[in-house]
């Protein structure tokens, strides 16, 4: 017997001769626990960083960021890495500490001295639930705020970007415009040359001196204004060559610099806290009823009208109003089909809100990602018993497949209630669901086919 299991079983047989539960060798499994997790959490915190940094490649380093201005973009996105990594580093750290316990035979040696499975279970489950309820909260305050400073440093260094990049003596191209740039005074460029190159061959040009720069308040376009502006422009139904020269004192040109980002100016539902996104959807939810309320009542004021159209005919039962009866007839044929096309329109539209699907969505998702701590932790025991001999590396590398499988049936569940109108909550929680059942699978399985847990 290995001296680990020996220590383990002294132990045990020390707790049962006093008849306490085994405090030390909880001690010994949160110890073991928290020390996998430590270390799981260094592996997948690093592997999403660098994932984030090559997200950084191209949109932030390319436009010559300061190394401040990445490591402050890089501090406020740790939240969002933070809350992908704590569920997965506890799926690890179980499975690692349950695999190692049942490679060394500490629970056959628990079992044999007549230690139940629930008290090998217990710290498990204390593990997974505390980071669960630390996770969700540390999420909620968090994110919103990081998300926010995320923005405005976003927004200081897209300006930023923008003034070292409109230097003197140089081309540089904005979407479609061209900008030529002669010497620099007293921080304003004193020539400049913007070709229009959207038109093609037939560009239109812009001569300027004395040239000054602001952005607007989105900082996605710049405002120049210039002096002594000389403008040359191809006529719109003109000749090829023909053209037209406008001159002035001053002009302001405004020039897109970057192209606007989904979300950028508004909070995303995943930004905000579990509070306001409740208010958001109840909010959404008030109007989607005003709207939906709106197209019943006109349902109901073309049906009145229907009705009316089909009993006027029997209220002229008189032999002289026959007269023109045939117009009228076709006339009121007309109308009740009207009628008829207008209520089928109304009742085959579909009154809904997409963005209140996502916003429902994102509701959930802030309790199943860190819920997933404790699911996992209930799926890791059973799962790390049928670990034989790799121990720690098996249960390492079955962390990371199960990561894998869970993130695809997140993105699928997530998938589902956005595209298909499945329901928010199940849709989210199908994930969970699915640890739970295959948790009681495993132990089910157990007792078959061994006739005991353990």
């Amino acid at each position: 017997m290995k001296p680990r299991v020996g220590r383990v079983v002294l132990v045990l047989r020390a707790a049962e001769m006093k008849g306490k539960p085994p405090f030390v060798l909880w001690r010994m499994m949160f110890q073991e626990l928290l020390s996998s997790f430590f270390t799981a959490f260094f592996f997948f915190f690093v592997v999403f960083l660098i994932n984030q940094v090559l997200l950084f490649a191209e949109d932030i380093l390319s436009r010559g960021a300061d190394f401040f201005s990445v490591a402050k973009l890089l501090f406020y996105s740790l939240p969002t890495i933070l809350a992908i990594t704590v569920p997965f580093s506890v799926l690890a750290a179980t499975l690692m500490t349950s695999s190692r316990q049942s490679a060394d035979n500490e629970f056959l040696a628990s079992s044999t001295l007549g230690m139940r499975p629930l008290w090998l279970y217990i710290p498990f489950l204390i593990i997974g639930v505390g980071i669960a309820i630390g996770s969700f909260y540390f999420n909620d305050w968090s994110m919103p705020r990081a998300a926010q400073e995320y923005r405005r440093v976003y927004a200081e260094l897209i300006r930023g970007s923008a003034k070292i990049e409109l230097t003197p003596y140089s081309i540089k191209k904005y979407g479609d415009k061209l900008l030529v740039t002669g010497p620099s005074e007293a921080g304003r460029i004193q020539n400049v040359l913007i070709m229009d190159q959207g038109a093609g061959h037939d560009s239109d040009t812009v001569t300027a001196n004395n040239v000054g720069i602001e952005f607007s308040a989105d900082s996605l376009a710049a405002i120049l204004s210039m002096d002594n502006v000389t403008e040359e422009k191809r006529l719109q139904n003109g000749d090829e060559g023909d053209f037209s020269i406008t001159q002035a004192q001053s002009a302001d040109i405004r020039i897109q610099i970057q192209e606007q980002i989904p979300n950028y100016s508004a909070t995303a539902p995943s930004e905000m806290s579990l509070a306001v996104l409740a208010r958001q959807i109840k909010e959404k939810e008030r109007k989607l009823s005003i709207r939906q309320e709106g197209n019943k009542s006109q349902q109901d004021t073309a049906l009145d009208a229907l009705r009316l159209s089909y009993a006027s005919p029997h209220a002229q039962s008189e032999p002289a109003q026959s007269v023109g009866s045939k117009d009228q007839t076709s006339s009121k044929s007309g109308n009740v089909s009207s009628l008829l096309n207008t209520i089928k329109s109304l009742r085959n539209q579909k009154i809904s809100d997409t963005s209140l699907e996502i916003y429902r969505l994102e509701y959930q998702k802030k309790f199943v990602i860190p819920s997933a701590c404790f699911f996992f932790a209930l799926l890791a025991f059973p799962l790390g018993i049928g670990s034989k001999r790799a121990g720690r590396t098996a249960g390492f590398g079955l962390a990371l497949l199960l990561s894998v499988v869970y993130w695809a049936l997140l993105f699928a569940g997530q998938t589902l209630g956005y595209r298909q109108n499945f329901n928010p909550a199940l849709s989210m929680w199908m994930p969970n669901l699915i640890m739970l059942f295959a948790t009681a699978g495993l132990w089910i399985f157990r007792k078959v086919t061994k006739g005991h847990f353990v």
